[in-house]
């Protein structure tokens, strides 16, 4: 669920009195004043993957919560595994722990939520063919990872939606697909989900809120099943093939009433729905609520 946060304080000295002095190895970095070898801002260090930033005025703690909690407690290096709540309070105290430092007042600017579902076909099949688009506008980015995964990504300006073969990328021998929030505007984190400080992520209502808005998000992207031409004829086969450009879409956005544009898009999903090119989204809906329900379920809020 919980997975990259940045997070901040402006009450830093504890926080950095810990990185630059109770430590006897060299893993905390410092700049340097070249002339008299005085430490300068910024000071960093990592605990597992998580760094944590001094600068003259604030602390910063940012990273996966989610891969550290594997890398903590020996359950593999990445963030492909079932993360519930329960394991992400348990990441917290032991994050505190490593910092010696209460972090539940910490301001939250920056927060990724994101659920891994296993499927019975390929993420990068479907990615490459029935994706097509993202509220009948083109993605703003797609790419391979290096030929170590495939993933696609709309952004908007408070955050970017981002789905991905999170198996491929780690060679996994299972279907594992990943869809992914990461809100970047901590206004957006305040006014829509109530979540201004870290505390606030304890909270399952605060879950349950984020974990709509994926969902919501998620309907949003255009998955269109494959199909064999001569189920659809005439001006419907003809229809369906143009509605599947962003190209088309946008171009009836720019030239048509807003009332036809939308009223095309609506007529768009009908004609997917009475042909049944809408069971890989139903499919994946459904995996989605079934495995948020499964890990927020079963522990007890704190």
């Amino acid at each position: 669920m919980i997975d990259f946060i940045k997070v901040y304080t402006n009450t830093k000295e504890s926080l950095e009195n810990r990185i630059k002095y109770d430590f006897l190895d060299s893993e905390t970095k410092c700049s340097y004043d070249y002339f008299n070898k005085d430490p300068k801002y910024p000071c960093y260090r990592r605990f597992e993957n998580i760094e944590v930033r001094i600068t003259e005025k604030s602390a910063f703690v940012k990273n996966s919560i989610h891969t550290y909690f594997n890398l903590k407690n020996d359950l593999g290096t990445g963030n492909y595994t079932d993360f519930p709540y329960g394991d992400i309070l348990i990441a917290f105290q032991q994050l505190q722990g490593d910092l010696n430092e209460d972090i539940s007042d910490y301001k939250v600017t920056n927060l990724e939520f994101g659920l891994n579902i296993r499927t019975s076909l390929s993420p990068k099949q479907m990615l490459e063919n029935n994706f097509l688009m993202f509220n009948f506008d083109e993605f703003n980015q797609h790419d391979t990872f290096k030929s170590k995964g495939s993933y696609k990504q709309y952004n908007r300006n408070e955050y970017y939606v981002k789905m991905y073969d999170k198996g491929l990328q780690y060679k996994l021998d299972y279907h594992l697909l990943r869809v992914e929030i990461k809100i970047t505007d901590s206004k957006l984190l305040k006014k829509r989900f109530g979540i201004y400080t870290v505390q606030d992520i304890y909270k399952k209502s605060r879950l349950e809120l984020l974990f709509k808005f994926l969902l919501d998000r998620f309907d949003e992207i255009n998955i269109i099943d494959s199909y064999f031409t001569q189920e659809i004829h005439g001006e419907e086969k003809k229809f369906f093939e143009l509605g599947k450009s962003p190209h088309f879409w946008r171009e009836i956005k720019n030239s048509k009433s807003r009332s036809y544009y939308y009223d095309l898009r609506a007529k768009y999903i009908n004609l997917l729905e009475k042909y049944q090119l809408d069971t890989i989204k139903q499919e994946l809906y459904d995996l989605f609520v079934n495995k948020f329900w499964t890990l927020i379920e079963g522990s007890f809020e704190i």
